[in-house]
């Protein structure tokens, strides 16, 4: 996918140089940025999630594998 950027000139040179430094080019330096910040958000909202959902489960229960293929009459 192409996507156009514009940002301003000191920037650019800024980030011309970053990607150098890490024998990267521009646009692969761009779309590691964002694929980190995006798994970053991922990670933070997971986390979110566990945190407000944590000890939900009823005290001494146990996963079991057999439990999710039993069948119920309905």
């Amino acid at each position: 996918m192409v996507i156009t950027l514009t940002l301003d000139d000191e920037v650019v040179a800024r980030a011309r140089e970053l990607a150098e430094g890490r024998q990267q080019t521009l646009d692969a330096l761009v779309a590691a940025m964002v694929r980190e910040r995006c798994a970053a958000s991922v990670a933070a909202e997971w986390a979110q999630f566990t945190a407000e959902h944590a000890g939900c489960s009823e005290p001494g229960w146990r996963f079991e594998r057999a439990a999710c293929y039993e069948r119920t009459a309905p």
